[in-house]
C-alpha cells in the first residue's frame, strides 16, 4: 500500500474529465482528460491521458498528450508521448515513441557552460579553435 493510503484507478472502458488532486497513486487504463498532481501515475497500455501531469514518477505504457513535469519518467515499449515533457530522469524502452518537446530539468545556476568551455581552450590556441570549442565542435 502506498504511504498516503490513496489509490485512484480509472478502469478500461471508463472515462474521466476534470481535475485530480491529492491522489497518492493513480492508475489509468481508460480515458482521462484532466490536470493531475500526484506522487505516481501509471498510464496502462489501454490508457489515454490528455492534460497536465505533475508527479514524482510517471510510467507510460499507453498514450499521453499534454504538459508533463516529472521527477522520473519511464516510457515502456508501448508508450506514445506527445506534448511537452520536463523530467529529471528518463528511461525509454525500445519501441517507445516520443513526439514532443523534451526538457531536462536541472539547476541552471550550477551549469556555467561558457565558463567551463573557456577554461578548456589554451591561451595560445588560434582564435578559430576557441570559437569552435565554444560552439561544441
Amino acid at each position: 500500500m502506498d504511504k498516503l493510503g490513496s489509490k485512484t484507478i480509472i478502469g478500461a472502458g471508463a472515462s474521466f474529465t476534470g481535475r485530480i488532486t491529492n491522489a497518492g497513486v493513480v492508475d489509468v487504463h481508460g480515458q482521462v482528460n484532466a490536470d493531475l498532481t500526484t506522487e505516481k501515475i501509471t498510464i496502462g497500455e489501454t490508457g489515454k491521458f490528455h492534460g497536465a501531469i505533475r508527479a514524482d514518477l510517471v510510467v507510460v505504457s499507453g498514450v499521453y498528450d499534454g504538459e508533463m513535469d516529472a521527477g522520473s519518467v519511464w516510457a515502456t515499449p508501448t508508450a506514445r508521448i506527445s506534448g511537452k515533457l520536463h523530467y529529471k530522469t528518463l528511461q525509454m524502452d525500445r519501441g517507445a515513441a516520443l513526439n514532443c518537446h523534451v526538457l531536462h530539468n536541472w539547476d541552471a545556476g550550477t551549469a556555467d557552460v561558457a565558463g567551463v568551455q573557456e577554461k578548456d581552450v589554451p591561451d595560445d590556441a588560434p582564435d578559430d579553435a576557441a570559437s569552435s570549442e565554444q560552439k561544441g565542435g
